[in-house]
C-alpha cells in the first residue's frame, strides 16, 4: 500500500550490506562467521555447494552447505515468515533495491543473515491495524477524488439551464381582477411582461372590421384570443428591437412602440411602422373570469 512503499522506501538495509562489502574488502584476512578468518579470498567468495537442508528450509537462495552456519534458529528475537509451501520456519525475502538474485549467503555472517535476509513477521494484531490503517487511508483519498469530481464536473450539469428563479415562473396562475374598458393589467410570465388588456366594444368592432388585406401580417382576431374575446393577452415586446411599447397610444388606438413608431391595433397585430410581426401571443387559458393561467397548457 502507499504508506508501505513510502516506509520501504527509506530502509537503510542496501546501503549497510553494501557497506559491509567494501568493509570486508579493505582488510588483508577477510572476516567470515562467527570472525573467523579465511585463508584467501577464493574461500570467501567462490560461491559454495548448495545446502538441500538450507534450501528446503529457507528458499533456493540460502547457499550454506557447512552445518555450523545452518544454526538460524526461532528465539523470540526474531520470528520467522510461514513458508508459503507449507509450515517452513522462514524464507528469504528481497529488501527495499535489492533483487533476490543478488544475494549471496556465503558472503553473510548468521547474524547478518538472521537480521537482514530473514525478514521478521509481525504479530497477527500489527498486521490487523496495519491493514485497517490502510484501509482508512486509501478510503479517505477516495472520498477526497471523488469530492473533487464532483465540483469538477457538476458545475457542467447546469450549462446552458435556465436559472432556478426563471424555472419557478415557467407556468403561473395571476389574479388579474375585474379589468374596466380599455384597462390594461402586466403581468410577468418567464420574464417578459404580458399585457392583459380589455378591450372596449368600439374596438372589438373595428378589430372585427379590418380586412386581412390591410394587415402585414394576417392574423384573425377570432384565431389569437378565442375565448374571453374582449380581452386581448399579448407580450409587452415590440417585434421591431424589443422595447415595450405603451396601451391605448397610436393610429389605431391599440398600442403603440415610441421606439421606432410601430402602430398594433387593439389586438396587437402590426398596422404600421418598422415592426415585421404582430404582437405575440403567450400560450394561456383562463381560469374564471379573474384569473388567468399562462405556460404549458
Amino acid at each position: 500500500m502507499f504508506r508501505r512503499s513510502c516506509i520501504s522506501a527509506f530502509q537503510p538495509t542496501a546501503f549497510l550490506r553494501v557497506s559491509l562489502v567494501f568493509k570486508q574488502l579493505e582488510g588483508s584476512n577477510p572476516l567470515t562467521v562467527k570472525d573467523r578468518p579465511v585463508n584467501s579470498w577464493s574461500d570467501e567468495f567462490l560461491k559454495p555447494p548448495v545446502s538441500k537442508e538450507m534450501a528446503d528450509k529457507y528458499g533456493r537462495y540460502a547457499k550454506y552447505s557447512d552445518p555450523t552456519l545452518c544454526s538460524v534458529d526461532t528465539s523470540s528475537e526474531v520470528v520467522l515468515n510461514t513458508y508459503p509451501e507449507g509450515s517452513r520456519e522462514g524464507r528469504i525475502e528481497a529488501t527495499a533495491g535489492v533483487a533476490l538474485k543478488d544475494y549471496d549467503a556465503s558472503m553473510w555472517d548468521e547474524e547478518f543473515f538472521r537480521k537482514y535476509i530473514l525478514k521478521p513477521k509481525l504479530p497477527n494484531e500489527l498486521e490487523d491495524r496495519a491493514r485497517v490503517t490502510d484501509y482508512a487511508l486509501n478510503s479517505a483519498l477516495l472520498g477526497f477524488v471523488i469530492l473533487m469530481v464532483r465540483y469538477a464536473v457538476l458545475p457542467l450539469w447546469y450549462v446552458g439551464q435556465p436559472a432556478m428563479s426563471m424555472v419557478g415562473q415557467m407556468n403561473i396562475e395571476a389574479e388579474v381582477g375585474e379589468l374596466e374598458d380599455r384597462e390594461c393589467k402586466t403581468v410577468v410570465w418567464r420574464g417578459k411582461p404580458v399585457f392583459v388588456y380589455r378591450r372596449s366594444e368600439r374596438q372589438m368592432n373595428d378589430v372585427l372590421g379590418t380586412p386581412l388585406s390591410a394587415l402585414k401580417h394576417p392574423e384573425t382576431d377570432e384565431a389569437r384570443f378565442p375565448d374571453h374575446r374582449e380581452m386581448a393577452v399579448v407580450i409587452a415586446i415590440c417585434t421591431h428591437l424589443g422595447c415595450i411599447p405603451i396601451p391605448n397610444e397610436g393610429l389605431f388606438g391599440g398600442f403603440f412602440c415610441p421606439c421606432h413608431g410601430s402602430h398594433y391595433d387593439a389586438s396587437g397585430r402590426i398596422r404600421q411602422g418598422p415592426a415585421p410581426l404582430n404582437l405575440e401571443v403567450p400560450p394561456y387559458r383562463w381560469v374564471d373570469d379573474k384569473t388567468i393561467y399562462l405556460g404549458k397548457l
